[in-house]
């Protein structure tokens, strides 16, 4: 093994006779820093190495024999001899004379099979213009030098092609058909089913729910212009993304009534959205969204969420009431845990017992991603917040860990909720949502030292590395390890006295 870059590589020698060919070593990187990690891993490559070190000799021989014998088209020797053309030149030249007189017979029946396909094509042709000729000047004796021209095939040939009867398309009024369109994906997660619903509605006010097999090209095309012109509730127009997310439901939808042979295909994916504007092209993903600096934590944990709120109705005011609402745990949970939305609200109450170590259990709550099931050891500030007992307390009302259950709240509305919080109290940078304490999350973990793959398990990021999908496997070490090396970036203990004296939800 060798190591570049802070990644491991494993170095394999190539057999002498296949030098010629592969080259004197193969490099495979082993995607991981940690040396234990990638000598366990080296073993694998090394062992799926040996299948390459195969004869390209005896490939293009078989090959070869393939098409001899009828089993293979000489098009798929052709593909394989341009494909491996640099390999092909380096055999050496004795090795190659029984191949090339194999190769120069396949060639001369290839010519001889391509004069007898001519010539029956210009037979074939003649055939045609005679029949032809006989139909517009009505001669018997037209038609009777066709059919001898052509023999007994000509019946075959001349006839016209059946052509498929139009299919008949379904008159069910369009909106009625989107139970089925769920049925038939049951894959799609809560959040999204919101947001196709969300698209499905304002389709039906802009067109009507009309049948679906009136529902045309232009109908979608005047909601991609509808979406275009329509403000957004932060000012301006939608986003890009947002038109695209949208656009892309619809079409879905509709490509879902095509392969269910409710209509024909009449185009609806041409129909796109509009294109980003120059302040889009210039704006990076990661400007969009980052993470909150201690100075915007200490403004977040110092509002009156977490200090004294006026009343339920004006949370972001300052006041006297110090109750622990459904906000202020949101809120820690989502500092402390760097989970998504959804997967806040769709966790359990009950913390998962890990060794004596307590985690948020995400193992049924995570969709996103292959590694989004996951457990995420609950840091030691909790306990002094008194998040603990606030667990507990839903648990023993058999609600999930944020559920309040006269007032059910979605992930989107707390998205909106939190955003609209995070205004009120001054930070309103587009760029901080509550996604942003996601952010915030990863930086704690970066920081910590800890091992890149117990961050992704903890953080539940897909990496695409061998080994990812393990999440919900966290061990005791690794979870007693973030326990002791992550750090919340600013001092919260002026909320200490707060948890044993302020009621919660």
């Amino acid at each position: 093994m060798i190591r570049r870059y802070q990644t491991w590589y494993v170095r394999v020698k190539v057999p002498s006779d296949l030098r010629c060919v592969l080259g004197l070593h193969i490099c495979r990187t082993l995607k991981t820093s940690d040396r234990m990690t990638a000598q366990t891993r080296a073993v694998g490559v090394v062992s799926s190495l040996s299948g390459l070190f195969v004869d390209i000799r005896k490939q293009l021989a078989q090959k070869v024999f393939d098409v001899k014998e009828g089993t293979a088209e000489v098009s798929e020797l052709k593909a394989f001899i341009s494909q491996n053309a640099d390999k092909i030149d380096a055999i050496p030249q004795e090795d190659l004379h029984n191949i090339k007189m194999m190769l120069n017979l396949l060639i001369s029946q290839e010519a001889r099979d391509n004069s007898e396909r001519k010539r029956n094509l210009e037979l074939a042709k003649l055939s045609a213009w005679s029949i032809r000729e006989a139909h517009q000047n009505g001669i018997i004796e037209g038609m009777s030098k066709a059919i001898g021209l052509a023999g007994p095939s000509v019946s075959q040939s001349t006839q016209e092609p059946v052509r498929a009867e139009k299919q008949a398309e379904s008159s069910v009024l369009w909106f009625d058909l989107v139970p089925s369109f769920f049925k038939d994906n049951p894959g799609i997660s809560d959040k999204t089913r919101e947001s196709y619903n969300i698209t499905f509605k304002q389709v039906c006010e802009l067109i009507t729910n009309k049948p679906i097999n009136q529902v045309t090209k232009q109908d979608i095309k005047a909601y991609a212009d509808w979406l275009r012109d329509k403000p957004s509730l932060r000012g301006g127009n939608l986003s890009h993304a947002t038109i695209v997310r949208h656009i892309g439901e619809i079409k879905y939808f509709l490509k879902w009534c095509v392969s269910s042979a409710l209509i024909e295909d009449k185009g609806f994916s041409d129909i796109q959205a509009r294109s980003k504007t120059v302040e889009e092209k210039r704006t990076r993903q990661q400007d969009r969204r980052r993470g909150f600096t201690n100075e915007e934590l200490k403004i977040i944990f110092d509002s009156p969420v977490f200090t004294g709120y006026k009343s339920e109705r004006q949370r972001s005011i300052k006041g006297n009431i110090h109750n622990k609402t459904y906000d202020y745990w949101f809120i820690v949970i989502l500092a402390f845990s760097g989970a998504r939305l959804n997967e806040i609200c769709e966790a359990p109450a009950k913390l998962y017992d890990l060794n004596g170590i307590p985690c948020f259990d995400l193992r049924q709550s995570g969709t996103k991603t292959l590694n989004s099931p996951r457990l995420i050891p609950a840091h030691p500030d909790l306990k002094k917040l008194g998040f603990f007992e606030y667990a507990k307390q839903q648990e023993m009302k058999g609600l999930k860990l944020v559920e309040d259950k006269a007032k059910p709240i979605t992930a989107e509305s707390w998205s909106k909720r939190l955003n609209r919080y995070l205004d009120d109290i001054g930070l309103i940078d587009d760029a901080l949502v509550a996604y942003s304490f996601r952010h915030t999350f990863r930086q704690m973990l970066r920081v910590s030292g800890l091992n890149m793959e117990i961050i992704n398990k903890i953080f539940g990021h897909e990496t695409g590395e061998v080994g990812q999908n393990y999440g919900s496997n966290l061990s005791y070490e690794e979870a007693k390890l973030f326990t002791e090396k992550v750090r919340f970036p600013i001092f919260l203990d002026h909320l200490y006295d707060y948890s044993t004296s302020s009621r919660s939800v």
